[in-house]
């Protein structure tokens, strides 16, 4: 059996050729092709407005400065996601304002959320676990219609909730990831959708420096160099090499949803021993909702032995089996290590310390996951014989 990675890109001849082709046209950076991208991922989504930034970090704190908070807003989010949310709140000297996380799908907690709302709160800023929809109509029930809500939507490209997808409700700004190992990717990359027009504009504006004209637009004028600076902005825009990529990517969305919905399924059946024995707990999602069949994780359940976590994780390791943990919560990384209470984040913690991401990808084998849910069967057959 050779070594099966957690994660892998799932590529052919015609990103190959689509990028080759921007190569031979002598445009690489944002135009035409990033354009018809945009429009084509607006469609797919439902959305009024779609950006291409250089990355969903990016994409966030453009967002976020565009949306006029101020130093020291409250800004409500999860302590359990990826760095970028809590790196763009520092940056933007806002005050981070951690909300634990639920049990049911490691989405942010709706009850955590009301309880930390006060007169400061000027944003919430959630993220969907794996591409696992956290429920933002629950959102509308907030008394202060003045909060502003920001999805970090890396993982979710593709999700729904109560058949409506993730990017298309009116009342959030939705950031998505096209990072090498998101759903879709064009090796580094972001995009923002919202339904705000005036607010599309100045992002828009934001991320392609400030300037009035970007270059693309300029060489369809008489006089070609002229510009003006609306504000100082960010150089985060999307390249054509990127969107040539992107449109080929997207043409296979669905189907990359639907082949990981499979190993998904067999995920399930063969590692259902364990979940019956309550061994193991295996997030579901809401029967209303589609997940992005970002990430497939296990939570090992009522652990009292601390190692036990990071055994089974040497153990497929040295059965040629790579994993990963999603995530580290925010507050234990070095930066943010002594701002933050961990105590005040149970489920957090608990989930941190058990959980485990496993190989899903679109190049995995049935047969591989079949492999591999043998040898986490017979980790757990070895550990009880031990008790």
């Amino acid at each position: 059996m050779k070594e099966i990675k957690i994660s892998e890109t799932y590529t052919n001849n015609k990103e190959v050729n689509a990028v080759t082709k921007v190569i031979k046209s002598g445009w690489l950076t944002s135009g035409q092709i990033t354009n018809y991208f945009e429009n084509k991922v607006s469609k797919y989504l439902n959305s009024k407005n779609v950006i291409a930034v250089n990355s969903c970090t990016n994409g966030i704190f453009a967002t976020l400065k565009a949306l006029d908070l101020k130093k020291g807003d409250e800004v409500i989010t999860s302590p359990y996601t990826f760095i970028s949310t809590i790196n763009t709140l520092y940056q933007l000297d806002l005050k981070i304002i951690f909300a634990d996380i639920s049990m049911d799908d490691y989405n942010i907690d709706f009850d955590q959320i009301k309880k930390k709302i006060t007169k400061k709160t000027k944003c919430i800023l959630i993220t969907h676990f794996g591409g696992n929809p956290f429920d933002i109509t629950k959102l509308s029930k907030i008394k202060n219609k003045k909060i502003k809500i920001v999805e970090d939507a890396a993982t979710a490209l593709g999700a729904e909730i109560y058949k409506k997808k993730i990017g298309s409700y009116s009342n959030s700004v939705s950031i998505f990831s096209l990072y090498a190992n998101k759903i879709i990717t064009t090796g580094e990359g972001g995009l923002i959708s919202t339904a705000d027009k005036k607010l599309a504009k100045r992002i828009r504006n934001l991320v392609n420096i400030g300037i009035s004209k970007t270059p693309w637009v300029r060489t369809k004028n008489k006089i070609p160099y002229l510009y003006d600076l609306i504000e100082p902005g960010y150089k985060f825009n999307f390249t054509d090499l990127q969107a040539s990529m992107g449109i080929e990517q997207l043409k296979k969305l669905d189907k990359i949803i639907t082949y990981r919905k499979k190993i998904r399924s067999l995920y399930d059946e063969e590692l259902n021993n364990l979940v019956k024995k309550e061994i193991i707990k295996i997030f579901t999602i809401n029967k209303n909702f589609k997940g992005s069949e970002y990430i497939y994780t296990i939570l090992i359940n009522k652990n009292k032995n601390k190692k036990l976590r990071d055994n089974l994780i040497k153990f497929l390791k040295r059965n040629k089996i790579n994993t990963s943990v999603h995530y580290i919560p925010l507050f234990e990384l070095g930066f943010y290590k002594n701002k933050f209470n961990k105590r005040n984040f149970p489920n957090t913690n608990y989930v941190y310390k058990n959980i485990i991401s496993l190989p899903f990808h679109n190049n995995l084998k049935l047969k591989e996951v079949k492999y591999i849910t043998k040898v986490i069967n017979n980790f757990f057959k070895y550990e009880t014989k031990k008790k």
